[in-house]
């Protein structure tokens, strides 16, 4: 149950809106698990959309609300009520065990690895493998399952009695098989692409190499946002007010995802995916 709840509290972002409304948030979250699982006792955390949990496997556990509370400042009533009942109901679910044919590549921002980092401080190990693909762009080794993805650490290549080379070379390789193709570069000069409803789209950022290739051909005004795992944009775009306008349109669609990659536009410079200013 640690486990899971290291892992549940990686999949979710930040946003710091008022205190107050944190603190009702997270009060009706609490009622809420305490119906759910009345053996279990939850209390507020040392942070203010924070759980804390004791009894039985939950003991020393921390449950992060982030994710759901930002999703909720940006949604419906009733679509907010929803995602917090199955957030509910979904927090006791363990996550399978790790295979290596579950082992994928995954595309977080920085914020979600400033999260990662203060677990790792915290516990002494390393509990993502990463390596960073852009300004504040990583690819993390993760654990597909149905309901979760489970970051992969030192202690998960342990238990597959992998290198941390071999199970990357593996994750990419099992990510890829399920992404579709990046179309010929010269595609790109002149019209945008939007990959979308499908799984792990946010990973083709992690293609540096077929990203190179696109950007010497589609010049520097080549752009890309990673809104979420379901939703990947690329195409020519200039500087200027229209990119100016199309920045704050991808904040906003990012904000009323459930699980937003990233609010950024990107550019492809030097090999890595930098912020478009």
């Amino acid at each position: 149950m640690r486990l899971f709840l290291f892992v549940l509290g990686l999949a979710l972002g930040g946003c710091t809106p008022a205190l107050a409304d944190e603190a009702r948030f997270r009060a009706d979250m609490i009622e809420q698990f305490r119906k759910a699982y009345p053996a279990i006792e939850f209390s507020p955390g040392p942070e203010d959309l924070q759980v804390k949990t004791k009894g039985g496997d939950w003991d020393d556990g921390v449950i992060n609300l982030h994710r759901v509370f930002l999703f909720c400042q940006n949604t419906s009533v009733d679509d907010c009520a929803t995602v917090k009942a199955e957030f509910v109901g979904k927090i006791a679910q363990k996550p399978p065990a790790l295979t290596t044919a579950s082992l994928r590549i995954i595309v977080r921002d920085r914020g979600y690895i400033d999260y990662v980092e203060e677990l790792e401080a915290s516990s002494g190990q390393r509990m993502a493998v990463r390596r960073q693909i852009g300004e504040d762009l990583f690819a993390l080794l993760a654990s597909d399952s149905a309901n979760t993805i489970a970051m992969v650490g030192d202690k998960g290549l342990s238990e597959l009695g992998l290198s941390e080379g071999d199970a990357w070379q593996q994750a990419w390789r099992q990510t890829q098989a399920i992404l579709p193709a990046i179309p010929e570069p010269e595609k790109f000069r002149s019209q945008a692409m939007a990959f979308e409803s499908e799984e792990y789209l946010a990973s083709l950022a992690a293609d540096l190499e077929a990203w190179e290739k696109v950007a010497a051909v589609a010049g520097p005004d080549l752009m890309m946002t990673v809104v979420s795992d379901q939703f990947v944009f690329v195409g020519p775009m200039a500087d200027g007010a229209n990119l100016a306008a199309f920045r704050k349109s991808v904040e906003e669609d990012c904000a009323a995802q459930q699980r937003c990659v990233s609010p950024n536009v990107y550019r492809f410079r030097d090999g890595r995916w930098v912020i478009a200013r």
